[in-house]
């Protein structure tokens, strides 16, 4: 097991470098209201996406860290650190069906850690994100498994005026734990902006929940 989580950590070392040094990565910048609390990276090479992001201004530290994580469609790996913990997850799916599941440290899995209980036909959260950039109109409904919980994105709405596309998602946690604890939130309402004078460009991401509005928006 100590092999596996070595082999986990090396190779997401060598894709954040790839990441950071890839001049055709998006990027994003991350507020909560008036308050920038970040940047978001994604980049794909090779068919393998990576997602990078750091927190460092959230309000008291409370929530400050990184996330880093990547995917090629079937093995998901990420790595994230904040000030109150450390967490590795693998997964690896076969047709839309989760096959093996890592959680480290031990006491982070939840009884979705276990791949019998996650739903068909699931994406990792890179692969979301990657799904939400690489839309044409709004995005269809997916389920996505993060590792520790099972989440369902549905369209609600979706409206053009102008050159700018509006869609509106509900973000619902249908399986395992809410996400932030001890909040421990189930349920998201999700905008997504896009430009469509060309061709369809994400813009920005709005999540709202528990009274936060927190906005993604891009730098490049």
């Amino acid at each position: 097991m100590i092999s596996r989580y070595a082999f986990l950590r090396q190779t997401l070392v060598a894709a954040f470098i790839l990441a950071g040094n890839a001049v055709s990565a998006e990027s994003f910048s991350v507020s909560l209201g008036e308050r920038a609390l970040g940047m978001l990276t994604y980049d794909v090479q090779g068919g393998v996406a990576t997602m990078i992001s750091t927190m460092d201004n959230t309000p008291l530290g409370v929530f400050n860290g990184t996330f880093q994580g990547q995917s090629d469609g079937r093995q998901y790996r990420s790595l994230s650190k904040s000030s109150r913990k450390t967490r590795e997850i693998a997964t690896r799916s076969d047709n839309g069906r989760v096959v093996d599941t890592i959680v480290s440290p031990q006491d982070e899995r939840t009884d979705l850690s276990d791949p019998a209980m996650v739903p068909a036909d699931v994406i990792d959260p890179v692969a979301t994100l990657g799904r939400f950039i690489d839309a044409s109109g709004c995005p269809d409904a997916f389920r996505i498994y993060d590792g520790r919980r099972a989440i369902l994105v549905q369209p609600v709405s979706g409206a053009q005026a102008g050159s700018a596309l509006v869609c509106e998602m509900s973000y619902r946690v249908t399986h395992g734990p809410g996400h932030l604890s001890p909040l421990y939130i189930k349920s998201i309402s999700v905008t997504l902006t896009y430009h469509m004078a060309e061709e369809q460009s994400l813009q920005q991401m709005e999540f709202g929940a528990a009274g936060f509005d927190l906005r993604i928006a891009r730098v490049n």
